[in-house]
């Protein structure tokens, strides 16, 4: 086939051998980064990063993980029902210090336009392999609204904890 056929058949210019070797070799290194990012190393401990996608009861969270802090977001439907007030999902807020990885469960619960954000403790027990183990319980909604603004919201007692294992994606 003649150089003007190549074109006209393909849209481009055939190569020559080293330009095929060299597209060759460009394919070969994406695929490699391609795989390499799929693949994380093991956990070995929580100050290794947390960062990614982990499922637990067919749940599935997303971690960002900047060092100090972390956060966790659902990845789910995450609004109970609660009527006569608006509920935002859960955010978990992390706090990394050494041999420590622990933080509080938050999540706001609106009556009209007065917030009250409701803080349960939360802890990372374990990171080993792909899995985390977490220590936590639910935010409950307030049991009464402040009459002014600077006053506290009332919370009832936190409900019991429980454990939950988060495994990586």
């Amino acid at each position: 086939m003649r150089r003007d056929e190549a074109v006209r058949v393909t849209g481009a210019p055939p190569r020559s051998g080293a330009a095929a070797a060299l597209a060759g070799t460009a394919l070969a290194a994406l695929a490699l980064a391609a795989s390499a990012c799929e693949g994380r190393a093991p956990l070995a401990t929580c100050d290794d990063d947390l960062r990614g996608i982990y499922a637990a009861d067919g749940r599935r969270w997303m971690i960002l993980d900047s060092g100090d802090e972390l956060e966790a977001y659902p990845l789910f439907s995450d609004v109970p029902p609660a009527p006569g007030l608006e509920v935002a999902p859960r955010v978990l807020a992390l706090r990394r210090t050494p041999g420590k990885l622990a933080g509080h469960v938050r999540r706001r619960y609106m009556r009209g336009s007065r917030p009250c954000v409701a803080e349960v403790p939360v802890r990372v027990t374990a990171c080993a392999g792909t899995a985390i183990e977490l220590v936590l319980s639910d935010p409950e909604p307030p049991l009464a609204w402040p009459a002014a603004p600077e006053q506290p919201c009332t919370w009832p007692r936190p409900g019991s904890s429980r454990r939950e294992r988060w495994l990586r994606e």
